[in-house]
């Protein structure tokens, strides 16, 4: 990713600012970016993902005119023990002290900060995540899925069930495979897909091995060409336990496949449920398997509700107008009259400006 940026883009790397929740490495990593905030006294720090917006903000403390900007994809508390859920929110809370502005990838996620008492209506701002559009309604199927479905000893018509998603435990890949073991033995044209990797990757290997499911599951692994990935497919699923509104649930839909996921905040301005995919409750695997298995069984039903995928309109998720909506908020944050009496217009001007767009 580092590679593919802009050379205009100056890039500080914060060593300490790991991926678990560290205590030692995240006072390091706080320390260090305030820091680096201090020297650079920028104008708006944006932060994004859990722990790296709590550190961020925490951070931009040291800088007392600075704006910030936080992108709320996942909240960390969210669907967790009461003990671990406490401690996250009120590190929301107090992060959210110094957050002159949330950008909220669905109207699901700007509802739960709402709920919790993190900002309220006037600084809350849904902006889907951008991505190419258009990339993903003409894409051609990836060649190598469908040389494995062609090699499919004995299967007349292979059935391609895709999941695209990174492979950390959260997505719930265990409960997937395992859910899907008894289908993909009983139904040998089923063939699951998994496009991703992570720290789970040797794990689930090895639960396909001790399965002796090999020859029904195909571990894709980290794929840049994920339009060509989701096209080769024929259902499409999504089993992770908290999340935003998914890039990989909206990109099933641009590509027109159906959908069978678990219940996520802002998941009905995707999928609508019977038309182009169904909603299952978050731990229902039973439910989300025997989705999947009567649409293996229906192959006009699986082309009605491609088709259904095929006529939303996604141009809220267009990277162009991700940008410039960004773009609006912070001319509202920097505006001199956001902090004067008439800053309420300047809110209901760039709110009016948002829903236009």
């Amino acid at each position: 990713m580092l590679s593919k940026l802009d050379r205009r883009v100056e890039t500080i790397c914060v060593t300490s600012l790991v991926r678990e929740v560290s205590p030692f490495h995240d006072l390091l990593a706080t320390i260090s970016m305030a820091r680096t905030l201090r020297r650079l006294s920028p104008d708006i720090v944006h932060t994004h993902t859990s722990k790296a917006g709590i550190t961020g903000r925490f951070a931009a403390m040291a800088c007392g005119r600075t704006k910030v900007v936080h992108g709320v994809h996942i909240l960390p508390f969210n669907d967790q023990p009461f003990l671990k859920r406490s401690v996250y929110l009120t590190l929301e809370k107090l992060a959210s002290i110094r957050t002159g502005a949330f950008v909220d990838v669905s109207e699901g996620m700007r509802d739960l900060c709402l709920m919790n008492g993190l900002g309220d209506e006037n600084n809350h701002f849904v902006v889907c995540s951008g991505m190419d559009v258009d990339q993903f309604r003409v894409a051609e199927p990836a060649a190598d899925m469908r040389e494995v479905l062609n090699c499919r000893a004995g299967t007349d018509q292979p059935v391609a069930v895709l999941y695209v998603a990174v492979m950390e435990r959260r997505k719930r890949h265990r409960e997937l495979i395992a859910a899907m073991i008894p289908l993909l033995k009983e139904r040998p044209g089923i063939h699951l897909f998994l496009a991703g990797d992570g720290p789970e990757s040797v794990i689930l290997r090895r639960m396909v091995e001790d399965a002796d499911c090999k020859g029904s599951v195909s571990f894709l692994g980290f794929r840049d060409d994920i339009a060509t990935v989701i096209s080769a497919a024929d259902i499409c699923v999504f089993s992770s336990e908290r999340e935003g509104l998914p890039r990989s649930i909206v990109q099933y839909a641009m590509c027109g496949k159906p959908i069978v996921a678990t219940a996520l905040p802002g998941i009905d301005l995707v999928v609508r449920e019977g038309e182009n995919g169904y909603v299952v409750p978050s731990d229902d695997f039973t439910g989300l398997v025997q989705h999947v298995s009567h649409l293996c069984d229906d192959a006009i039903k699986r082309q009605e509700m491609s088709a259904q995928s095929a006529t939303l309109d996604f141009s809220r998720w267009d990277a162009r107008i991700m940008s410039s909506e960004i773009e609006l908020i912070y001319d509202r944050l920097l505006s001199p009259s956001a902090q004067s009496p008439s800053a309420g217009a300047k809110e209901a001007h760039v709110t009016s400006q948002l829903e236009q767009r």
